[in-house]
């Protein structure tokens, strides 16, 4: 694990990122989503927020993964019947751009499958007490399941500081 003076700021990692992310991160800006679930805005600055919460952790695969997490949002962000913003099926769309590059994840110290699978998995775990006993089972036999854990923490909008809705 690094320490979490090495890991860099969202800034200079922004500077680091393939272009193709860089450009994700850009459309994010200009993705909305439902104030219900996040009252931080657009998902730009919900993925700025992730990050920094996990930086702090040391740990550079949770920072990564808070990175590529809501990609996908920028894709499948639509209206739902309800008139609110919705991103079903985003995490597969983000979990395919970890796939795409990680090489550069690799160059970036982190292990590429360890954040594939917080990525992919990060929608799934909020559901983990409606699901079926067997498919909870499952879940927790997920080797990454305890940083999954973590990252749900970071993902989690309903802790938001004063400082963090500045951002």
């Amino acid at each position: 694990m690094r320490a979490r003076n090495v890991i860099p700021t969202f800034d200079e990692i922004y500077e680091l990122l393939p272009d193709e992310i860089k450009s994700y991160l850009d459309r994010c800006a200009d993705t909305p989503q439902s104030p219900d679930w996040h009252p931080e805005g657009c998902v730009l600055t919900h993925i700025k927020i992730v990050y920094n919460r996990a930086r702090q952790t040391g740990d550079i695969n949770q920072a990564i993964a808070a990175i590529f997490h809501d990609l996908g949002k920028a894709d499948t962000t639509s209206k739902n019947k309800r008139g609110t913003w919705s991103a079903h099926g985003h995490e597969h769309f983000s979990a395919r751009l970890v796939e795409k590059y990680k090489k550069w994840i690799g160059e970036m110290g982190a292990q590429w499958f360890q954040v594939y699978n917080i990525v992919k998995e990060h929608m799934r775990i909020k559901q983990m007490d409606k699901m079926r006993p067997a498919k909870q089972e499952q879940l927790r036999q997920n080797q990454w399941f305890d940083k999954l854990n973590k990252f749900t923490q970071f993902d989690d909008m309903r802790t938001l500081t004063d400082d963090e809705k500045n951002i």
